[in-house]
């Protein structure tokens, strides 16, 4: 058996010009069923504008989950309310529902340029869930610039 790495998929979020404390869902990825997939990584690219960061300058990354493909982890009526569509979302709790990933921090000053981090969702979602996505919440003090996008990959055995 040799460790193999599927191609980047992207995961569909329109998360481009995302306002200061803006909060985004992509929508679902379903894990494939023909590998045996031991791994997913995400990877999370963030087109910063000639706006300097301020307060936190960072993108913090959750991620979300379902068992049955309908009901999501974190979904509530105001807060975490995820449904496996691609969409804005009102608020975080506090503690919040969603699966911490991590951050992308934007320490880059007034410059526009594309920082990319890749978070392994496995170890924090304590499995490979059959239905899973992302959450970018705009912690940077300022709007995120036109371009941001993120895409996976699936690591198994075969």
């Amino acid at each position: 058996m040799a460790l193999q790495y599927g191609g980047d998929t992207p995961i569909t979020i329109t998360a481009g010009g995302l306002a200061s404390a803006g909060i985004r869902s992509s929508a679902a990825v379903t894990t494939s069923t023909t590998n045996n997939i031991t791994q997913i990584l995400v990877e999370v690219d963030v087109l910063t504008t000639a706006t300097a960061p301020s307060g936190n300058k960072q993108v913090v990354v959750y991620g979300y989950k379902s068992q049955d493909g309908t009901n999501y982890e974190g979904a509530g009526s105001t807060v975490d309310d995820v449904n496996g569509t691609d969409k804005a979302l009102t608020a975080l709790g506090s503690p919040s529902n969603l699966v911490f990933l991590g951050t992308i921090q934007l320490n880059q000053g007034a410059v526009a340029t594309t920082i990319r981090k890749v978070f392994e969702v496995t170890g924090p979602f304590g499995c490979i869930p059959p239905k899973w996505g992302i959450v970018l919440h705009n912690d940077a003090g300022t709007a995120l610039g036109a371009t941001v996008t993120a895409n996976y990959r699936e690591v198994y055995y075969n």
